[in-house]
């Protein structure tokens, strides 16, 4: 089995954001050898829509953050991208509380813009939920100093390479 690399987490985003009381308090991680992000997650019944329903709109915070991570790391951008068009395809619901997999990897980099995929999956990646595109473009400079400030890279967690080198200060 590949090694798990981590990528930090913020103070208060939504998706990552650990000190976001209303947030997902997630942490990403790719695998090595393999170029794409993942989190394992369960989420809460107070994200629902409908009775026994995930949000959507949760679904999708989860997608588009972990594309935008897929599109910084695999592709040659030297700063954080932001999102440009997203496009998400439900195909089944989501019941809170079961465990899913959401896996995302960087497609391509043209005149500019990073293209992402995505899916949400249960756990064993047998039902899929979810697919995803994003496009993405890159941040200034000035942005991707501000934003680093705010990332947190915990002691005795191993990162991603690129995380380590482009995002923590």
């Amino acid at each position: 089995m590949s090694k798990k690399l981590y990528l930090p987490y913020s103070t208060g985003c939504f998706v990552c954001g650990h000190d976001n009381p209303y947030g997902l308090s997630i942490q990403f991680y790719t695998l090595e050898n393999i170029s794409k992000v993942f989190v394992d997650i369960d989420i809460d019944k107070k994200y629902i829509s409908y009775v026994n329903t995930v949000h959507g709109g949760i679904l999708s915070a989860l997608l588009d953050e972990a594309m935008g991570w897929s599109a910084f790391l695999y592709s040659d951008s030297d700063c954080f991208l932001y999102t440009r068009s997203l496009e998400v395809t439900y195909k089944k619901s989501v019941q809170p509380d079961s465990k899913l997999l959401i896996s995302t990897e960087f497609v391509e980099m043209r005149r500019g813009l990073a293209t992402s995929k995505g899916m949400v999956t249960d756990i064993d990646q047998k039902d899929v939920y979810t697919i995803s595109k994003g496009v993405f473009f890159q941040t200034s400079k000035e942005k991707m100093e501000e934003t680093k400030q705010y990332l947190i890279f915990n002691d005795n967690t191993e990162y991603h390479p690129k995380a380590v080198e482009y995002c923590k200060l």
